[in-house]
C-alpha cells in the first residue's frame, strides 16, 4: 500500500502496523454459532452451542470503553443456536435459530435500560435459522436467506418494521438459495456474500440491496476472494468478513480476513486466534478514520472457543473528508450546513458512533441544511455517498 499522510479519512494507507489484540475472554462457556447485536458502546453476545454440546440462552455484554464483560438477563425462552441478531434504535433483536425441537420463527427484543426481553411478532412464514440481517432506515431491519425447517435453504428476504411490529416479504436474494452466509452494511446498503447452498457447497457470490433509497432490486457485487460459509461479517465503519469454512474438516476452516470497499475486497491480517467459523464479529467507530473489528468465540471444527479479540486498521476512502465535506457550525445546535467541494455526491446519512443508521436525505446542489434540533447532544457520523464512493465526517451536537 502507498504511504500517505495520516488524516481523518485515509486512502489505502497504513499509518501503523495492523495486528490483532487479545482482550478479556468471553465469560460464558466456549461456544459457536452465537448471536450478537450492538447498542451504543456495548456489544451483546448470547445463545449458541457450548463445548459440552449444550444449547444456551445466556447473554453477556462487552463494554468497548472499559473492555470488560458483564452478564445481562438471559433469553426467557428455550436454549438455541444459529439465531440472527440486529439492532433498531436502542433495542437489540434476536430472530429465529434452532432449539431442541427444530427451527424457530420467533423474534425477541432486548431493552438495555430495563435489562429485559420482550417477545415480538413471529415471522409469518416457515421457521428458519442461520439467516443474516442488517438494520435499515425508519425503524426497520432486513432478514434474509437461511435454512428452513423443511431442511432446504431459502432466498427469501423479509423486512421487519419495529413501530408496527410487522413483517413484509421483499424481493428474494439472487443466486442460489443459501444459509450461513455473511452480511454487513456497506456504503451502498446491505451486502450479503457467500454461504452454503443446498449441497452444502461454499459460495462466493455477493449481492447488495440499497436500503438508503430502495429500488426493490438486488445488485451484483464483486465475489468473495474464496468460497466461504459460516464466515462472520460486521458492519459500520468496518465492512469486513473474517474466517469461515469451505468444508467439514479442520483443514477446511480458515483464518483470513477481508475488508470490502467500493466493491473491492482487500486482505487484512489473518485472525491471530487461528482458523475459525461460526464466531461472533462486531464493529465500532473507536478511532476516527479507523475500522475496528471485535471477533471471537466459534469453532475450528475440533473445539469451541471463548476468546475475544480486536483489530483496528485504517479505512480506505478515496479522498480525505475534510477536503470534500465542509460542516458548519461545529458543534451544531438546530441546523448543520453541509457544503461539498464536488457535485457528484447524491445523499447523506447520519449514523451513531456505533454506525447505526439514524437519518438520511438527498444532497442539494448548493449547501444542504440538516435539521439537528431533535438529535440529542452528543457525537455522530455524517456519511456522504456518491457513485461507488463515500466520505465520512464526525460532528457534534450541543443544545
Amino acid at each position: 500500500m502507498r504511504p500517505l499522510t495520516c488524516g481523518f479519512l485515509l486512502i489505502e494507507i497504513s499509518c501503523f502496523a495492523q495486528s490483532w489484540e487479545q482482550l478479556p475472554d468471553f465469560p460464558g462457556n466456549a461456544r459457536d454459532d452465537a448471536a450478537s447485536f450492538t447498542i451504543g458502546d456495548r456489544i451483546y453476545v448470547g445463545t449458541g452451542m457450548d463445548a459440552g454440546f449444550q444449547l444456551t440462552n445466556d447473554w453477556w455484554s462487552f463494554d468497548r470503553v472499559t473492555q470488560q464483560w458483564s452478564s445481562v438477563a438471559p433469553l426467557p425462552a428455550s436454549a438455541r443456536q444459529y439465531c440472527t441478531g440486529f439492532t433498531i434504535a436502542d433495542t437489540g433483536y434476536v430472530f429465529g435459530g434452532t432449539d431442541g425441537n427444530g427451527a424457530l420463527n420467533e423474534l425477541w427484543a432486548y431493552h438495555p435500560v430495563s435489562d429485559s426481553w420482550e417477545q415480538k411478532a413471529s415471522l409469518p412464514a416457515e421457521a428458519r435459522y442461520a439467516c443474516v440481517a442488517v438494520t435499515g432506515f425508519y425503524w426497520n431491519a432486513i432478514v434474509a436467506s437461511g435454512m428452513l425447517a423443511s431442511g432446504v435453504p431459502t432466498k427469501e428476504a423479509w423486512k421487519y418494521d419495529a413501530p408496527s411490529d410487522a413483517w413484509a416479504m421483499m424481493a428474494p436474494v439472487p443466486g442460489p438459495s443459501r444459509h450461513r452466509a455473511s452480511c454487513f452494511l456497506g456504503a451502498g446498503g446491505m451486502v450479503i456474500a457467500g454461504g452454503a447452498d443446498s449441497t452444502f457447497s461454499a459460495l462466493t457470490d455477493a449481492w447488495s440491496y440499497p436500503i438508503w433509497f430502495e429500488t426493490g432490486e438486488w445488485y451484483p457485487e464483486a465475489p468473495l476472494p474464496a468460497p466461504r460459509f459460516a464466515a462472520d461479517g460486521s458492519w459500520g465503519n468496518a465492512q469486513t468478513i473474517v474466517g469461515g469454512a469451505d468444508g467439514p474438516g479442520p483443514s477446511d476452516v480458515h483464518a483470513d480476513a477481508w475488508r470490502w470497499d467500493e466493491s473491492t475486497w482487500h486482505p487484512l491480517p489473518e485472525f491471530a486466534g487461528g482458523p475459525r467459523r461460526g464466531s461472533v464479529c462486531a464493529s465500532g467507530t473507536d478511532t476516527p478514520g479507523m475500522g475496528t473489528i471485535y471477533y471471537g468465540t466459534g469453532s475450528d471444527n475440533v473445539q469451541r472457543y471463548n476468546d475475544w479479540w480486536k483489530l483496528e486498521y485504517p479505512t480506505s476512502i478515496h479522498q480525505e473528508a475534510d477536503q470534500v465535506v465542509s460542516l458548519v457550525p461545529v458543534p451544531a445546535d438546530a441546523v448543520l450546513r453541509i457544503t461539498l467541494a464536488e457535485l457528484d455526491w447524491s445523499e447523506w446519512q447520519v449514523r451513531s458512533l456505533d454506525a447505526r443508521p439514524l437519518r438520511r436525505g438527498r444532497l442539494e446542489p448548493g449547501p444542504t441544511e440538516l435539521d439537528t434540533s431533535t438529535l440529542p447532544t452528543g457525537s455522530y457520523l455524517l456519511h456522504v455517498l456518491g457513485a461507488r464512493r463515500t466520505a465520512t465526517r464526525r460532528f457534534s451536537v450541543v443544545h
